[in-house]
This record gives C-alpha cells, sequence and structure tokens, in this order.
C-alpha cells in the first residue's frame, strides 16, 4: 500500500485530482519525489499531456502511481494510504525533476483568450470522442520565437491549464501571478502557471 503524507499543499492537490478525475474517470496519480520534503504529484489527462501540483510532503514509494480516485478519497478522509500502487497504468515516463530552461513568460490574458477561442470552437465541432484532434494539435502559441529553437504550445496544453482550473480568474488575489512561464528540456515542454504545471513530450509516437 502507498503512503503519501501531505504536509501542505493538500487544498490544491484535492482541487486538481477533483478536475482530473471529472474529465477522466480512470485517471492515474504519479508521485515524484523533487527533493528533500517536496513532492510533485502528477495526473493523467485526455490531452496526451500530464499535470501537476507541488506539494510538501513525503511517500513511502517514490515514482509509484495509484488511482487518481483512490488518492483524493485519502486526501479527503485524512487519510496517508492513498491506494495500492499500479504502476503498469502509468501511460510512460515521467517528465525530469530538473533541468529545465525558462523560456519565455506568457500574460494570462493571452492563455485565457486562446482557451475561450478553443472553448468555442470545441462547441461548433466536437462528436462524441470529444474536440477534433486537429483543434487540440494546433499550435495557438510560439514562446521565445526569435530563438534558433522556439517553442510551439499546442491548444491542447492550453486546454488542460483552463480546464483543471491551473489559471486564476479576475477575482484572484492580487498577488498570485498573472503569467504562464513556458521552459524545456530536452522533449519535454513544461507551461508553468499559477496553480500547477502542465507537461507534454514533443517527442513522436510518445506521449510522455
Amino acid at each position: 500500500m502507498v503512503e503519501v503524507h501531505i504536509d501542505e499543499g493538500a487544498r490544491g492537490l484535492i482541487a486538481l485530482l477533483t478536475r482530473a478525475l471529472a474529465l477522466d474517470t480512470q485517471a492515474v496519480a504519479r508521485i515524484q519525489e523533487v527533493g528533500e520534503g517536496q513532492l510533485d504529484v502528477f495526473v493523467t489527462t485526455p490531452f496526451d499531456a500530464i499535470a501537476s501540483r507541488r506539494t510538501l510532503g513525503s511517500t513511502t514509494h517514490p515514482g509509484a502511481a495509484v488511482s487518481a480516485q483512490d488518492m483524493l478519497e485519502a486526501l479527503r478522509d485524512g487519510r496517508t494510504e492513498v491506494g495500492p500502487a499500479r504502476d503498469a497504468a502509468w501511460p510512460g515516463a515521467l517528465p525530469p525533476a530538473s533541468g529545465f530552461t525558462a523560456r519565455e513568460d506568457i500574460p494570462i490574458g493571452v492563455a485565457r483568450r486562446l482557451a475561450g477561442e478553443g472553448r468555442n470552437l470545441a462547441r461548433q465541432f466536437s462528436g462524441p470522442a470529444g474536440p477534433p484532434r486537429s483543434l487540440l494539435d494546433g499550435v495557438v502559441l510560439t514562446a521565445d520565437a526569435d530563438s534558433n529553437q522556439p517553442v510551439e504550445i499546442p491548444m491542447r496544453m492550453i486546454f488542460a491549464c483552463t480546464v483543471l482550473g491551473l489559471i486564476p480568474g479576475f477575482e484572484a488575489p492580487a498577488e498570485i501571478p498573472r503569467h504562464l512561464r513556458v521552459a524545456t528540456a530536452g522533449s519535454w515542454v513544461r507551461l508553468d502557471a499559477p496553480f500547477g504545471s502542465v507537461y507534454r513530450s514533443s517527442r513522436p509516437n510518445l506521449l510522455f
């Protein structure tokens, strides 16, 4: 049985897991140690991207994957046992815990506008399987555009940020950051939002 002790950040993690499960009832969570006393908890999404929240805490099984539903129920009940390990259910590798290079900061207003446009298009063209892949794969933002290695951000990463509640609303306190930070490490692209991060690998035929 996997145990996770969350000392700080449980509320934000509960919010992320709740939203992820609303998108996919079979979502899987995975725990990564990122320094003494810190954990990143990742969760799968239907957008071919993974999202995470950073917390303060510890685990008995670093790197273990568990049912997101089991973890959510344990956190709500104040239990440290978050379910049996289900490592085979995780779809691939985790992004590196370090080594990311910051590329550009994007104003939150830009992300909100893009997500709004995407939602409008999705309502018009979505079928039973959700938004069309062509919409999700469309590049809607290019970060560090003047460099030798510009970073292309597809709509699916913007969707993930907005649907999972990682971007603050207009009513958020003034001290909450108002930008998205784009960073890269090898084939990985990371979007850091005020309430969590979204990752995607650009490597062909490898979602994560």
